[in-house]
């Protein structure tokens, strides 16, 4: 009987919840089918329940710094516990093998950080550093020299990998120091007034073994992580018929996808995930972070990363990877993980229904800026969180690749994205990463150069320069009501 009444409450509140959920489903199936969608195209303001960013089921109202790193709200129980244990390894520090308590153990040997958290704070963006003297910390540098991997991927640079790695355990030697330093330039609006822009320069030092900088880098700033199983769940299908419908247009914003290798199904699928869509799913993409970043090894990546350091000591192969052993991150630990990463919640926005914003959405939309930031897909069947299901929702993305032009590029190929393509950045959660953050900043782009809205437009090129120039001519009322409307995202 003891054991019995110990789980007849959460069976008893599973069964409420249930029922919520599926009321909640309902008003929100009947609402949507009597409201006008939009075309998909990036030609509308008429938007399906436009506060709801992350559809009936899977969006959350609250405007704290713990904003993004909610459950979907009709979440059951048996799910709730889940998310809790995904969550519990996301914050845990991992430290060095061996440890008194095995499941937070197997830093390293080399890495960038010994958190998921510590780079995506309460699952917000990483920071730029705040002096020249300081190393990056959330901003990592993808690696790799000329060619292409089997796969077609990047070509690991054969001493250091596909990632530049500053940290080290005490038996083990990081790859060396790596630092930015921002000079100034001035951006000015045909009405006269002024912007500053950063523009970065990167700085390797002290590399292992006196390994020259012969390689090629890319930094990507760690991004907020709401919504990522909403974008899961939208149909491949969907996603590429963004590219017929920009072809159709003929005015230079064209966008394509790209197609990368998936470890755990040994075939090349869409990209969706990364700063250039490089990776298939989440599963891949949690399993990549912690295998790159923190040095964990997991069911998909069983083999640590050992790239030029001591052999001997770290039993390596040739090819820069151990022998695999069990899993530091294993089963089902490793699927709480992913788990906890797919069911965030995306913050509701907050001021949809101001004049100013409206009317900065109208403008949004008259740039063209929509074009490449769509506002609003639909999720198709999605058995990891049923939940996500068939949900509309509103990521101001299309999830494919674009030339941003040569300001922004970075020289590095990743699968079939150029040096200067990449992923269009939901905008979803926007207006709340500097609450996220602490208010210590915004950080925008793939490498956190842009301190505002304003400077991330006027960063935009390629096949974004005529938005942007759009944007430049506006006055300035109209300037600030646009970013009035993207910060409400």
């Amino acid at each position: 009987m003891k054991v019995k009444s110990r789980y007849q409450k959460p069976f008893v509140m599973g069964v409420i919840c249930l029922f919520i959920g599926l009321i909640v489903y309902m008003e929100g199936c009947s609402k949507n089918s009597m409201t006008p969608t939009a075309d998909n195209t990036g030609d509308t303001v008429q938007l399906t329940d436009e506060e709801l960013q992350g559809g009936v089921n899977g969006t959350i109202n609250l405007q704290t710094g713990d904003a993004f790193a909610q459950p979907i709200p009709p979440m059951l129980t048996a799910d709730v516990i889940n998310f809790k244990v995904g969550r519990s390894f996301f914050h845990t520090n991992w430290v060095t093998a061996p440890a008194s308590t095995q499941a937070v153990d197997g830093l390293g040997p080399i890495f960038n950080t010994s958190s998921c958290n510590s780079c995506h704070v309460e699952d917000g963006r990483g920071r730029t550093p705040f002096s020249p003297t300081e190393q990056l910390s959330s901003v990592l540098m993808r690696l790799s020299i000329p060619g292409q991997d089997p796969h077609g991927g990047p070509n690991p640079e054969p001493d250091l990998g596909l990632q530049f790695r500053n940290n080290a355990i005490l038996q083990a030697n990081p790859d060396g120091q790596v630092y930015v330093v921002y000079t100034n330039s001035t951006v000015t609006y045909p009405d006269g007034s002024t912007t500053i822009l950063r523009v970065p320069a990167y700085q390797f030092k002290n590399l292992r073994n006196g390994h020259p900088v012969n390689f090629m880098s890319s930094p990507r700033i760690a991004p907020q992580l709401i919504g990522m199983g909403l974008l899961q769940a939208v149909p491949e299908a969907t996603i590429l018929s963004f590219i017929a419908a920009n072809n159709a247009k003929n005015d230079g914003i064209k966008g394509k996808a790209n197609y990368v290798w998936n470890v755990e199904k040994q075939q090349v699928m869409l990209g969706r995930f990364g700063w250039k869509a490089n990776e298939p799913d989440i599963r891949q993409q949690v399993a990549g972070a912690l295998s790159g970043d923190i040095g964990i090894t997991t069911p998909i990546f069983p083999a640590a990363s050992l790239y030029g350091i001591e052999l001997t000591l770290f039993g390596s192969l040739p090819d820069g990877s151990n022998k695999p052993g069990e899993a530091e991150l294993p089963e089902p630990f490793f699927t709480n993980t992913v788990f906890y990463t797919e069911a965030l919640a995306v913050p509701q926005r907050r001021n949809w229904k101001d004049a100013t914003v409206v009317h900065g959405k109208a403008l949004f939309v008259q740039v063209a800026c929509a074009r490449c930031h769509n506002p609003e897909m639909k999720t198709g069947n999605f058995s990891d969180v049923p939940l996500l299901s068939n949900q509309t929702i509103h990521p101001y993305t299309d999830l494919l690749l674009h030339d941003m032009g040569p300001d922004l590029a970075d020289g590095r190929g990743d699968y079939l994205a150029s040096g200067s393509e990449w992923r269009t950045q939901p905008l979803w959660g926007i207006g709340l990463v500097n609450l996220v953050n602490n208010n210590n900043g915004m950080f925008l782009m793939h490498d956190g150069r842009a301190r505002t809205i304003e400077e991330a437009i006027l960063w935009h090129g390629g096949e974004a320069s005529n938005s942007k120039q759009a944007f430049m001519k506006l006055s300035k009322a109209d300037r600030d009501a646009l970013i009035k409307f993207v910060n409400d995202l």
